[in-house]
């Protein structure tokens, strides 16, 4: 199945009464179209730790493949969590992109590198000595949401989508099929009300 829009995923989330987009309050470093892979989990906390940040290294020395780096609470640093050796370094092991909810820095190294990448900020200090890595492979919560080990998260233009449910991306997909039929019905000379038929009945389908 191709992958849906972020936009129609949120669309059907909402639908259903439930949350899983990140964006905002992360905000595009590298957009990049039809990014999906299964989350890695990191969640990082205040204050200074025996190992710091080195788990998130080592992480990094993983075979990442399909996975897209989550780190969690990386806010309390003091400045940038990630950078272009980071960077680097995940896009060696394979990762699919990364979404950080914290500073990043090195933004034009990231973007040459060409690793899709969404976070709070952009930071010029490093991340200070601190912060730590509380753990690795964990649930985690970004902007209320919550993120566990293996979820598939949606990056692409538009935005990142946590979507855990199988049955969502496949609702999400019929919905932008059904916009894009509004949209071709528009360029057709449909008036408004006449394309979004198109639209509102599957949305009153997804609603039953």
């Amino acid at each position: 199945m191709v992958t849906p829009p972020t936009s129609a995923i949120a669309d059907v989330l909402q639908l259903r009464g439930l949350t899983g987009w990140l964006s905002p309050p992360l905000v595009p470093i590298r957009r990049a179209p039809g990014v999906q892979g299964s989350a890695r989990t990191v969640r990082l906390a205040a204050g200074p730790g025996p190992a710091g940040l080195k788990p998130l290294h080592r992480l990094l020395d993983e075979d990442l493949h399909g996975r897209v780096i989550v780190i969690a609470g990386a806010e309390a640093a003091a400045g940038a969590v990630w950078g272009e050796i980071l960077t680097l370094s995940a896009r060696r092991a394979g990762a699919a992109g990364a979404v950080i909810e914290g500073g990043v820095r090195d933004v034009e190294a990231a973007r040459r590198l060409g690793l899709p990448l969404w976070a709070l900020n952009e930071a010029t200090a490093g991340p200070g000595p601190l912060v730590h890595v509380a753990s690795v492979g964990t649930p985690v919560e970004i902007a209320g949401v919550p993120v566990a080990d293996g979820d598939t998260i949606v990056m692409d233009h538009g935005g990142v989508v946590v979507a855990t449910d199988p049955e969502i991306l496949a609702d999400a997909a019929a919905y932008a099929k059904a916009e894009e039929k509004v949209v071709a019905a528009l360029r057709e000379g449909a008036t408004l009300a006449e394309a979004y038929r198109h639209k509102a009945d599957f949305v009153a389908e997804l609603r039953r």
